[in-house]
C-alpha cells in the first residue's frame, strides 16, 4: 500500500488523459467489484508508469492509500537500418527483461507497423522526451510474422 499523495506523475500523463469511454468502463468495475481493473505500478522512485485510470479513480472516491506493484519502465532504442538513426518506443511492461540490443522488434510508427533493430534499452527516468509510440512484438530469430512460408 502507498498513499496516494506519495505518487508521483509523468506529465505525459496528465497531457493525455484517458478517453471518457474507458474511465467510465473501469469507473463501473470499480464500484461493482471495489477493485481497480488495472493495476497501479510505480517506478523505484515513486513515478507512476502504469495504472493512470486507477490512479484518477482513487482521487475519484478520495481515497488515501491504494496498492501499488514495483516495475520498470523501460524505452526501447532501434534503427530500421544500419546505421540510421534512433528512435525511442514504449517497452509493454509484458515485454520487461526479454529484449536485448540486436533484437528485431515490431514498432508503431506513423505510417503503420514497421520492423526495427534494437540498438539499446533504457530505463526511462522521465528526463527525456516520452515516446508516444510503442512496441508491438519481439519477433524471434527463425519466426517470420505477418508471412507465409513456403517450404
Amino acid at each position: 500500500m502507498m498513499k496516494i499523495d506519495n505518487i508521483k506523475i509523468f506529465p505525459t500523463f496528465q497531457e493525455n488523459p484517458p478517453k471518457p469511454e474507458k474511465l467510465e468502463r473501469k469507473i463501473l468495475y470499480y464500484t461493482r467489484t471495489g477493485k481497480f481493473e488495472s493495476e497501479i505500478i510505480i517506478d523505484k522512485s515513486g513515478q507512476l508508469i502504469d495504472g493512470y485510470t486507477s490512479y484518477l479513480i482513487a482521487r475519484l472516491y478520495g481515497l488515501n492509500e491504494v496498492p501499488v506493484r514495483y516495475g520498470r519502465r523501460e524505452i526501447v532504442l532501434a534503427v530500421f537500418k544500419p546505421g540510421g538513426k534512433a528512435y525511442a518506443w514504449k517497452l509493454p511492461l509484458s515485454f520487461s527483461g526479454q529484449i536485448k540490443a540486436g533484437d528485431k522488434v515490431k514498432v508503431e510508427t506513423s505510417a503503420g507497423a514497421s520492423l526495427a533493430t534494437v540498438v539499446s534499452v533504457e530505463e526511462y527516468d522521465g528526463q527525456k522526451p516520452e515516446p508516444h509510440r510503442k512496441v508491438i512484438r519481439l519477433c524471434r530469430k527463425g519466426k517470420q510474422h505477418g508471412k507465409k512460408r513456403n517450404d
